[in-house]
């Protein structure tokens, strides 16, 4: 490999709109915060739709190189934040989590000067995404709403997945060191980036990754795609990648994954602790804006993307979020649509551009602003 290719990697990796942060003020909850986050190097076209993406487990602001190239072609600028005990983000106390992402959340957007955004979500980032709804509904744009969920998480009580149903059996005591295991796969098993983290089972399978631990022929040529380099430089973008992560904080993930298992509190969920309610609210939230709101207000779009085969949440958790849109009362008020991604599973749903359902939920997003604009 050259030198030309080596600061190729290094300048793709350190490019200052991947390495963004803010501070969230003292509360009587918790103590001044660090969020680091990153945006689409397209950030500075205004004119762009801007989308928050709310990551899954060992997602946050890494995912922005993945979804750079992608973002441009669809029209939209993003913003990736690192939850809290991610990358640079401090780390919090379970209960308290998803309260500081509502904090978060519009603290990102006044930071960077928008006024609104599409949200879009994978896996854990799913609770977060139905608390946002629930609780900052102003984040969305009044004329042009819109919400994609990528194989969102559901609770094993509700999905009946078996991965996931024995998982929930393990003490919190060792989820406490799931990051530590994670490292590991990702580091001997996996040198590439891993997103939502299925425990460990996905890691070594996500982003085409063989058992050699060298990246596929062709997920190297996706890489190039995505980056703008030939498949050398994309390698060690990846391989990098996985170093600069690791460096940073992990215990982020420990504490989601209590989160999702249901391992803490009965009210760390937030809005989002009873999905077929919290739906429920959602849409009551509507009627009410569109009652109060002169000129009344435009329809509420969310759309579900699910992976053909999916260890995590299984069919029994998309048919289990499917119906919480279709519950009585919530379609007249809420236009709820889903497809599923023929050959993806939990992880390639959301980073195959071709196959997944990103590329789709971009484009919705560019689309609604598209309608305002007519």
């Amino acid at each position: 490999m050259s030198q030309q290719q080596r600061d190729k990697a290094i300048s793709i990796l350190c490019a200052k709109h991947l390495h963004q942060s803010l501070w969230l003020p003292a509360t009587p909850d918790h103590p001044r915060l660090r969020v680091t986050f990153g945006t689409t190097s397209n950030f500075d076209n205004t004119a762009l739709p801007a989308v928050l993406f709310i990551g899954p487990m060992f997602g946050g602001r890494w995912t922005t190189l993945e979804f750079d190239k992608l973002a441009a072609e669809c029209g939209v600028r993003m913003i990736c934040p690192d939850r809290p005990g991610m990358g640079g983000s401090t780390p919090v106390a379970l209960n308290i989590r998803m309260q500081v992402w509502l904090e978060t959340a519009p603290a990102l957007l006044q930071k960077l000067n928008v006024p609104h955004a599409s949200l879009v979500t994978h896996s854990a980032g799913g609770p977060y995404t139905l608390a946002t709804l629930a609780r900052q509904r102003s984040i969305l744009d009044p004329a042009a709403p819109f919400v994609g969920f990528i194989a969102p998480w559901v609770s094993t009580s509700d999905s009946n997945a078996t991965l996931m149903a024995l998982a929930s059996k393990l003490p919190a005591s060792l989820l406490d060191s799931l990051s530590s295991v994670q490292g590991f796969v990702n580091a001997r098993l996996a040198p590439a980036l891993a997103f939502s983290g299925g425990l460990v089972s996905s890691s070594a399978a996500l982003l085409g990754q063989q058992q050699s631990g060298e990246p596929s022929v062709g997920s190297l040529q996706d890489a190039a795609e995505k980056y703008g380099v030939d498949a050398e430089t994309a390698r060690l973008v990846r391989a990098l990648a996985v170093q600069f992560a690791r460096a940073e904080e992990t215990t982020g993930p420990n504490e989601e994954a209590k989160l999702c298992l249901r391992k803490g509190g009965e009210g760390d969920w937030g809005a989002g602790a009873d999905y077929g309610a919290c739906v429920r609210a959602i849409a009551e939230g509507e009627r009410r804006g569109a009652a109060e709101e002169a000129g009344g207000r435009a329809r509420l779009r969310v759309f579900g993307c699910f992976a053909a085969s999916d260890a995590m949440i299984g069919r029994g958790g998309q048919g289990f979020f499917e119906e919480c849109w279709r519950q009585e009362g919530v379609g007249e008020w809420v236009d709820f649509e889903t497809r599923t991604c023929e050959g993806t599973n939990h992880d390639s749903v959301l980073v195959d551009s071709r196959r997944g359902g990103m590329r789709d939920c971009l484009l919705r997003a560019a689309e609604r602003k598209s309608e305002r604009a007519t």
